[in-house]
């Protein structure tokens, strides 16, 4: 056999050699690392998704965190160290000097625990709402730690045909009855100030703001002072609010003249002069027509608003003359 046949018989099984071995890593070698390196991409994915919700989650529990460090920080509560039930009757007392009638006040129990001490009593009474008010909100808003539980408000009827009476009873009066939880004695770090000095801590309880070296806390991140409504308050009332002020009423009244914006009235037989936004008896003046003659005012009626116009009286050839100019051709 000649050498260039060997040599082609040599590249021969060497090309069939290569193309197997291809033909075994394309097909055999190749899927299976592909698959291998797939599910190694997908697992690689997997943990970088999961690093990322775990960093937006450390991300929230810190700003959570910081949110209640700050809370924690900026706590304006006062527990004291002892506390008698004498001092939390002793600033009821001062609370409900006036406004109440009656106000009873009875001990309910006294609670012990290693976290914090408290007395509980039960109030109830009747008293003007705004008095009402004034005390919850003077309890809750303190500087030492009130908690007021199961409160009940329901309208109060003061019957009464005494004018007087009617007079002093504009504000609506209310049966109410709560529980009022004072604590005392509290664990390290829950009082806003456990390194104070000086005066007992049940002294505290002597005033609304009773601390002399905390700073005082910002009006504005407290509830309002004054209630802005009052439910108990009826939309549409039965008796109207008696003219004390001797305001005009111009249900009585007579137009006597129009001079430019001010209005001539007469009333109870003396003259007043009134003009756009002048106070009357329920209400108020909104328009005066020197062309009309004519005074509107809008009037609050017990909760029915109601506007009201005088008008001068005139005949009516002189209400034809006051009417619009029109030129005529001469005959």
């Amino acid at each position: 056999m000649s050498n260039l046949i060997q040599n082609i018989i040599v590249l021969g099984i060497c090309w069939i050699l290569a193309i197997g071995g291809g033909i075994y890593v394309t097909f055999v070698e190749q899927p299976s690392e592909m698959e291998r390196l797939s599910k190694a991409e997908q697992v690689a994915n997997l943990k970088q998704a999961e690093l990322s919700v775990l960093m937006a989650q450390m991300s929230e529990s810190e700003s959570l965190s910081n949110g209640v460090v700050t809370r924690w920080n900026s706590r304006y509560k006062v527990m004291p160290r002892t506390l008698s039930s004498e001092d939390v009757i002793a600033l009821l007392n001062g609370l409900t000097e006036k406004g109440f009638n009656p106000f009873n006040l009875s001990f309910k129990e006294h609670v012990e625990s290693s976290q914090f001490n408290k007395f509980v009593f039960s109030i109830s009474g009747r008293g003007d709402f705004s008095a009402v008010y004034n005390l919850i909100w003077s309890l809750e808003n303190s500087r030492a730690l009130y908690r007021i539980t199961d409160l009940k408000l329901n309208h109060f009827d003061l019957i009464t045909q005494d004018p007087q009476t009617l007079r002093q009873r504009m504000d609506v009066v209310v049966n109410f009855t709560f529980d009022l939880e004072a604590f005392y004695g509290g664990v390290a770090g829950l009082s806003a100030e456990d390194e104070m000095d000086g005066a007992p801590r049940s002294a505290f309880f002597t005033s609304i703001d009773p601390t002399t070296n905390l700073p005082p806390v910002p009006e504005h991140v407290l509830p309002a002072r004054h209630a802005k409504m009052n439910p108990f308050h009826p939309l549409i009332m039965e008796n109207i609010q008696p003219n004390t002020l001797n305001l005009v009423d111009m249900d009585k009244a007579t137009l006597v003249m129009v001079a430019g914006t001010d209005a001539i009235v007469e009333w109870e037989g003396k003259t007043y002069t009134l003009g756009i936004g002048d106070a009357i008896y329920l209400g108020h003046v909104i328009s005066v027509d020197p062309r009309n003659g004519t005074m509107l005012a809008r009037l609050n009626k017990g909760g029915i608003v109601d506007e009201v116009e005088l008008r001068i009286k005139t005949d009516a050839l002189y209400m034809q003359a006051r009417g619009n100019v029109e030129l005529t051709p001469n005959q």
